[in-house]
């Protein structure tokens, strides 16, 4: 059944696990490999798989992009896997992680964040597991392989423009320039509302007043627009869009 079964592999992972690879390869699996924005393998639509050698993992404790990672899985992946290659009693001889540390994130993981924690032996066990999840999966469940991504915030300085860019007529850049002049959105926002635009007594000259005239690309227009957007309560704008 081999012949049909698919797996997705991070680039990373295959450059530096070729063994694990070959031997999908030979199994008669199609391999995709490219940079995948969670886990390490892909088998199947809701298992995203993440290896880990033990001292990676006992390394990834320490900085702290075991709980990162594990939270991106979860969020992801209704069933999310971490394979644990090698003998983690071996490793405690060579770190001064405590043991009693290392099972209380094992606990964690699989409390806290719904990982399935399967231990292997070695590379050749890792690559039979592998085979024997996306045989489950793909035959005996009928999955498919579905690629899923991390939905990022944005940077807070990047939330702050994304912000004001929604405003009518005010771009990103422009978004920028009023961060550089006014420091914050809430002082920029309580700018525009406050304005004033000045009209000649002909009516044909208008002037914007105030700090936002100082601002490159800020004119009576746009502060008008932001104003009607801004001063108008939620329940007029739903009106006025639905006719």
């Amino acid at each position: 059944m081999s012949e049909s079964l698919q797996i997705s592999v991070d680039s990373n992972e295959a450059t530096g696990r070729r063994d694990i690879v070959n031997y999908l390869r030979l199994s008669g699996f199609k391999v995709d490999v490219q940079k995948l924005d969670v886990c390490d393998y892909v088998v199947s639509d809701r298992c995203g798989v993440e290896r880990k050698d033990v001292s990676d993992f006992l390394g990834s404790m320490r900085d702290g992009r075991l709980f990162s990672q594990a939270g991106d899985m979860a969020r992801v992946y209704e069933k999310p896997i971490l394979i644990l290659e090698g003998n983690l009693s071996r490793a405690f001889g060579r770190s001064r992680i405590r043991p009693a540390s290392v099972y209380g994130a094992l606990s964690s993981l699989a409390l806290d964040y719904g990982l399935s924690v399967i231990p292997t032996d070695s590379p050749d066990g890792t690559a039979v597991l592998l085979h024997r999840l996306a045989y489950r999966e793909q035959v005996k469940e009928e999955r498919t392989v579905q690629l899923r991504s991390v939905r990022r915030a944005l940077p807070p300085s990047q939330q702050q423009v994304f912000l004001l860019s929604g405003l009518p007529q005010i771009g990103t850049t422009l978004a920028g320039e009023l961060l550089a002049q006014f420091d914050t959105p809430f002082k920029v926002i309580k700018e525009f509302a406050s304005a004033e635009v000045h009209v000649s007594a002909s009516g044909k000259t208008r002037r914007l007043l105030g700090s936002l005239a100082e601002v490159r690309g800020v004119g009576p227009v746009i502060v008008e627009r932001a104003q009607g957007v801004l001063n108008r309560s939620h329940r007029e704008l739903c009106e006025l869009d639905e006719g």
